[in-house]
């Protein structure tokens, strides 16, 4: 009898055919996802270093303001002192320490939450009455003698004017880190971005302060937008009186001969780091160059 067993051997082929096919199918399916996850990836590297380099802020200049201050803290609308001498260009601040209060001084109200100040500087010689009032205090009345000199003392804040160079991308400001130290103080500040609203605000022992200089289309400044752009010219000021004094109470401003080192760190982009030495003697001058 005659045997035609040729078919087997040609469904184990066929088997053996399919199974590769599928394996092949899966191995180009496991390939394509690969490498469609590395190019997102490498589209993704591409882009963040793209803005790294691309986005060049620049420090132009740092300027020092000098200025004599008055204290007078308030608990509760007790105030620590009802009467304060400072010579002309000098500023007094309010400072709460416990409760919410209202101050008016110099036909200005200004309403000062808890944990907050209000400072107000007297460019003219005379004798200021102010008020301090909240709801369960009642009203507290104090006199400030503003002299007729120019007296200003240490240097207690800094302007620091940045911009981006040509081809840079936008850097939101509001995520700007400062680094600072004198040698015997360091300090880190930020933004502050719990505040929402837009007016600009006061710099404080923590956060930092950003105000426009010049805007390239004119529009309005809006300081929970802190957003720099080619063409822009921020100035970030820091209140180093306050920043320093965290650590040290007696600390009264940056003084003559003292080497200061910052560092500023962008959201995307160099990390800009700068030293500058105060002069020897700030003479009269109300605002002292310290960089360019």
């Amino acid at each position: 009898m005659h045997k035609d067993e040729s078919a087997q051997m040609g469904i184990g082929t066929l088997i053996i055919f399919i199974s590769m096919v599928l394996v092949a199918a899966v191995a180009s399916a496991l390939l394509i996802k690969t490498s469609g996850v590395l190019q997102q990836k490498a589209s993704q590297t591409g882009q963040e270093t793209t803005k790294e380099v691309a986005s060049n802020l620049r420090v132009d200049r740092v300027e020092g303001e000098r200025a004599t201050y008055g204290t007078i803290n308030i608990d509760d609308g007790t105030l620590s002192n009802t009467s304060v001498d400072i010579p002309r260009g000098g500023v007094v601040e309010w400072i709460s320490t416990s409760g919410s209060f209202t101050v008016n001084v110099a036909n200005t109200t200004v309403d000062v939450e808890d944990g907050s100040y209000y400072e107000h500087r007297f460019l003219e010689a005379g004798t200021y009455t102010f008020t301090v009032s909240n709801t369960t205090a009642g009203s507290t009345t104090g006199t400030i003698t503003v002299d007729d000199e120019l007296d200003y003392g240490e240097i207690t804040k800094l302007h620091i004017s940045v911009s981006l160079g040509p081809g840079s991308e936008d850097v939101d400001l509001s995520q700007l880190i400062v680094y600072m130290s004198d040698g015997a103080h360091v300090a880190n500040l930020r933004y502050d971005t719990a505040d929402t609203g837009s007016e600009i605000h006061l710099p404080t022992e923590e956060y930092i302060t950003v105000s426009p200089i010049r805007i390239r289309d004119q529009s309005t400044f809006k300081a929970n937008q802190p957003v720099l752009r080619t063409g822009d010219i921020m100035e970030i000021v820091v209140d180093i009186r306050k920043v320093f004094s965290e650590e040290d109470t007696t600390y009264d401003g940056l003084p003559t001969r003292t080497e200061l080192s910052m560092q500023v760190r962008p959201e995307a982009g160099a990390l800009v780091i700068f030293d500058f030495n105060t002069p020897g003697a700030y003479f009269d001058n109300r605002y002292i160059l310290l960089y360019y």
